[in-house]
């Protein structure tokens, strides 16, 4: 590789599995880190965009086709030229949220609980914990990302375990939500609809939403 540090592009996407968030691995083919859970990533060529990049780097890394993904986030620029011993390259890392029907049938692929990460190789644990950061902040900002997150109807209880995951992930504190239901109901983007009638001896269910 050359002195001059080339630009790769990581995708950090996460996707809704068996009722919490996981992040989408794929276990390398080659050196250095054969055989290693890592991002699914690839240099930047030349005359290419960067979401072109993330979708090539989802398709040939983990088998995720474009329309799979919902929504996606800039995550930020990691510039340790350490971080990759065959030369330095500049990182640039964007998350992205996967519909949570995709299946995942690549055998390269793992699936790990967000909240419960293993130690990547590369920066990509530093790279995950950052991507968490940013998608928790643009909660509520950012509505095209949130609604991607959440789905289209959502309990406040989901809402509550979605911040946490994320949390845990960045290595924040547990957000606060003591107030989080009367925060959804002054959102004028969402309504509050009936959920179903608990089933007998169970406490009355949370509240539900769904976007308008």
């Amino acid at each position: 590789m050359p002195t001059q540090p080339l630009v790769s592009i990581d995708a950090v996407p996460v996707i809704l599995h068996e009722g919490s968030l996981h992040l989408v691995l794929g276990v390398r083919d080659l050196d250095p880190f054969a055989g290693r859970a890592a991002l699914p990533g690839v240099l930047l060529n030349a005359h290419e965009r960067l979401a072109e990049a993330v979708q090539r780097a989802l398709l040939s890394k983990a088998g995720v086709a474009a329309g799979a993904i919902l929504a996606s986030v800039e995550a930020g620029v990691f510039d340790d030229f350490e971080r990759d011993e065959r030369g330095p390259t500049l990182s640039i890392a964007r998350l992205v949220i996967l519909d949570e029907k995709t299946a995942m049938t690549d055998p390269r692929v793992m699936l790990v609980p967000l909240d419960g990460l293993p130690d990547l190789p590369f920066d990509h644990t530093a790279i995950v914990a950052k991507a968490a950061a940013v998608l928790l902040d643009s909660l509520w900002i950012n509505r095209d990302t949130t609604r991607a997150l959440l789905g289209e109807s959502f309990d406040t209880a989901e809402l509550i375990a979605r911040m946490k995951e994320l949390a845990a992930a960045a290595g924040l504190p547990v957000p606060e939500t003591a107030n989080i239901g009367r925060s959804l109901g002054s959102n004028k983007l969402l309504e509050r609809v009936a959920p179903a009638a608990p089933a007998a001896g169970r406490g009355r269910p949370p509240a539900l939403w769904k976007w308008l």
